[in-house]
């Protein structure tokens, strides 16, 4: 059964080899010549807030605008896992059933459960093994960017923990559970492509800023040297504070930075300064929360796919 399984899946084992040996050879000499770069920069010396030293800012700023376009590679090789994981696990058991190739092996010893634990078995190990040795490569990889901008920033957060592995998983199990829900492999595909976005975004945008309670800092008007945030603290809100205590973000662009900022402030009636945030030091808490989700999100999907081969296959 394994060698059958193997036949069946060869071609897209050899497709997967190929893709990740074109992203490793990518990742591997862009890499290099960024770590190269924030070392030429002297960013390495850039500890703490950033907001203590303009330089180290104008640095950041430098090194961002140079390697801008390259870091944004990693929302396409996210893009790139999602139509993977979609691709191949809406084949497991769609193509299977749409072309009624399983016909030729139920009827004989191999059971249906014994046929689809060893393409599970198969397909999501293979899966996970090459998502981690890219997570290995994608956690040297962003490195300078995430000593920058804090591992919470978007093009790091989804690449730098078990959070990859996790929706790596949840993007295989829906697809496997569509396909054996649509029995057809191109509706199966879409229907994989959408509960993963179901899934995902509320996750995203909704859960992770409260996976634990946020931090609010007051920090009131006529303070001089007010705290600056860490580059690792996640910054989720920031504005002001009115006499009545209530919040507004209106008068960011009324009051300039000069020595009348502090009269302008208190004159449309600002008290005090909020800063809204989640500690750089949740980051792995918040990971393993989010991995979570996505775990439990994909043993659902292996239930209800395992149950549709069980009682709806014929």
């Amino acid at each position: 059964m394994t060698w059958i399984v193997w036949r069946q899946h060869r071609a897209e084992g050899l497709i997967l080899l190929a893709v990740l040996a074109v992203i490793g050879v990518f990742l591997l000499i862009t890499g290099l010549e960024m770590w190269n770069s924030f070392q030429q920069l002297g960013l390495s010396n850039c500890e703490g807030p950033l907001s203590e030293g303009s330089s180290c800012v104008e640095l950041s700023q430098v090194f961002g605008d140079q390697y801008g376009i390259v870091l944004g590679t990693a929302t396409l090789l996210m893009t790139l896992r999602l139509r993977r994981g979609a691709l191949v696990g809406a084949t497991l058991v769609g193509r299977e059933v749409e072309q009624r190739t399983h016909l030729l092996i139920w009827p004989q010893s191999i059971t249906r459960m014994r046929w689809l634990t060893v393409k599970l078995a198969l397909v999501l190990s293979v899966g996970l093994l090459a998502s981690g040795a890219l997570m290995a490569l994608l956690i040297w990889w962003s490195g300078p960017w995430a000593l920058i901008s804090g591992s919470f920033g978007t093009r790091v957060y989804a690449t730098a923990g078990p959070v990859w592995l996790g929706a790596t998983l949840l993007a295989l199990t829906l697809g496997v559970f569509a396909g054996a829900l649509t029995r057809r492999t191109v509706v199966a595909i879409v229907l994989a492509i959408a509960l993963f976005v179901a899934v995902r975004v509320p996750v995203e945008l909704l859960g992770r800023p409260n996976f634990e309670t946020p931090v609010t800092v007051t920090i009131p008007v006529d303070q001089q040297n007010p705290p600056a945030l860490s580059p690792q603290d996640w910054r989720l809100d920031n504005g002001f504070i009115d006499a009545q205590g209530n919040r507004s973000a209106d008068l960011k662009n009324a009051c300039t930075r000069s020595e009348t900022t502090m009269h302008c402030l208190q004159a449309n009636g600002v008290r005090a300064f909020y800063v809204t945030y989640q500690p750089g030091n949740r980051f792995w808490t918040f990971q393993w929360i989010e991995t979570g989700i996505y775990v439990g999100f994909s043993a659902l999907a292996l239930f209800a796919a395992v149950w549709l081969v069980r009682r709806r296959l014929n």
